[in-house]
């Protein structure tokens, strides 16, 4: 049986996401994020996982500086629902995005391993 999910654990996967989003680290992406995933943009774009690791792998999603703050993490069976701002100076698809940016992410935990399963963003 598995462990019951607990916030540090969620703490330590965003932790290391930050750290994966700002050094393009692919692989740590690739494990992480879920096969089917969404995520819808800032810009109303929904995202894929493949997308999401193109924009990393092509150079066309830099981050200059990025800062979370975690809000809240809410703990339903074998999921989590974060709740983080980010503050953040890059470039997505050539475009230069600056600013405040609240991000809600599920991770679930699927065969003994967390993945992000969806998520959104808005500035804030």
């Amino acid at each position: 049986m598995e462990h019951k999910i607990e916030k540090i654990d969620i703490e330590k996967l965003e932790s290391r996401l930050i750290e994966a989003i700002q050094s393009s680290d692919l692989s740590f992406l690739q494990t992480v994020l879920h096969d089917d995933l969404k995520f819808v943009a800032p810009n109303g774009l929904v995202v894929t996982k493949q997308m999401d690791l193109e924009s990393h792998r092509n150079k066309s999603m830099v981050v200059e500086s990025i800062e979370s703050t975690i809000e809240d993490i809410q703990l339903i069976a074998d999921t989590a629902i974060v709740v983080v701002v980010y503050d953040t100076k890059g470039v997505m698809l050539g475009n230069p995005i600056e600013g405040r940016f609240r991000y809600l992410r599920i991770w679930k935990r699927i065969d003994g391993h967390f993945k992000i399963i969806a998520g959104s963003s808005t500035k804030i």
